[in-house]
């Protein structure tokens, strides 16, 4: 006790002799120089003594005696110093934050960039529990910098930091916008994977916020890339798309689940691992009844594509309802009769042809050239008036006549058959 009240007695005659340095006379003109080195001894003797409101003031008069002295880097420290007490000593991160900006801006004045986009995601992150859209500003800021001072390959860490805060507070496009700002640099570096796993963060944010179509889009774009074909983010982002595409949540969380997965940002893994695939979504190549779950994977592949539009149902269409075909029935139906069994089919059997009064019958064949007239008169007259020839007659016109390739007929013996062929009362009953 006794030794804070003696810190605090010479931090009250730090502070004297400093503000005498610092008034100008006719005489005198002021002396920035010592005045600095007065006002940082009192910064640190009320520190010391916890007077931490005391020192926060001291560090403030130490910043603006810097300046006036010219020495803006030391100034920035001065005003660093400041805020740290305000931060953690007071509680007061809304003071420290414009503490932290007002010594950014004097580092970019001194040419030291780095310092400056510190300071700026310094300010971010005091800023973060209180107002989100400002932390976020500052932090793009402080990416802004490193950038336009052709320094951003050691931003790095603010980019990953400035992410991290605009997924954990779901403001997808403005991750999407710093994940590509970020890809911009990591493509020119050596680092491939780095790389890709940016541009598989990019798919499962989009994935995130509902937007498989761009999602899937960027991917094809993505393929464009050397090496992430063959890469193993590639492999993950096709079976996250996939997922999505047949709408099957058990294969997403085992993608979700896999190795290189975790080797993403924490904020970007969690998110992955938490996303729930909506069946209300209609896009890409999905449909809204969802997937049945019941397609086998092989590769990574789906085995059958066409059951994802199976629980679709269109509107303002109508559809007429087929008739079942029966299924092929042995024999024939009941009261009929089979024509495959009983014979051929009555429909088709040709009628009878009747005897012309040209010529014979079809089924009486002449048995030579010679006898054919006689032959048809004895067949055609009546009998009754007919004269038999005897049976030696014409026995040698038999003999010399051909026979038929297949049957040698002979001659008929007797008198011919009385059955006039023009009786039409017979004919039916003799065919």
């Amino acid at each position: 006790m006794a030794l804070e009240e003696a810190r605090l007695k010479d931090a009250i005659k730090y502070m004297q002799e400093a503000d005498k340095n610092t008034v100008k006379s006719f005489f005198k003109k002021p002396d920035w120089d010592i005045a600095t080195q007065y006002y940082e001894k009192a910064a640190q003797s009320f520190k010391a003594a916890k007077s931490y409101e005391q020192s926060v003031q001291a560090f403030v008069k130490t910043s603006e005696a810097m300046i006036n002295a010219t020495s803006l880097f030391m100034a920035g420290r001065a005003l660093e110093n400041g805020g740290n007490i305000a931060l953690q000593n007071l509680g007061q991160p809304e003071r420290a934050a414009d503490m932290y900006k007002r010594a950014s801006e004097l580092f970019m004045q001194n040419m030291t960039p780095d310092r400056a986009a510190e300071m700026l995601e310094k300010s971010a992150k005091a800023m973060e529990p209180i107002s989100v859209d400002a932390a976020i500003d500052l932090y793009i800021g402080a990416c802004s910098i490193y950038e336009n001072e052709d320094r951003a390959k050691y931003a790095t860490d603010t980019y990953k930091r400035t992410i991290g805060l605009l997924v954990k507070h779901k403001r997808y496009e403005k991750a999407v916008e710093t994940l590509q700002r970020l890809g911009n640099v990591q493509k020119e570096t050596i680092n491939k994977s780095a790389y890709y796993k940016t541009l598989l963060s990019i798919i499962i944010i989009q994935l995130a916020a509902g937007d498989e179509v761009d999602a899937g889009k960027r991917f094809q774009s993505f393929c464009m890339v050397e090496g992430f074909v063959r890469s193993e983010e590639s492999a993950v982002a096709h079976a996250m798309l996939d997922a999505f595409e047949h709408r099957d949540q058990n294969y997403y969380n085992q993608t979700a689940a896999r190795q290189h997965v975790g080797f993403l940002d924490n904020e970007i893994a969690r998110l992955a691992r938490n996303i729930v695939i909506s069946n209300d979504l209609i896009s890409g190549g999905g449909g809204a009844g969802g997937f049945n779950g019941q397609q086998q994977f092989q590769g990574g592949q789906f085995n059958d594509h066409n059951d994802q539009h199976q629980n679709f149902q269109p509107q303002q269409q109508h559809f007429q309802p087929q008739q079942v075909q029966q299924p092929y029935q042995q024999g024939p139906p009941p009261g009929q009769n089979d024509f495959y069994q009983s014979g051929p089919d009555p429909r088709y059997i040709q009628p009878p042809q009747r005897p012309s009064s040209n010529g014979p019958p079809p089924h009486v064949r002449p048995l030579s050239g010679e006898r054919e007239e006689a032959d048809w008169r004895a067949l055609t007259q009546n009998p009754a008036t007919t004269r038999t020839p005897p049976p030696h007659q014409n026995q040698g016109q038999y003999q010399h006549s051909p026979a038929p390739p297949q049957q040698q007929h002979q001659p008929h013996q007797g008198a011919p058959p009385s059955r006039n062929y023009y009786d039409d009362d017979g004919d039916d009953s003799l065919l």
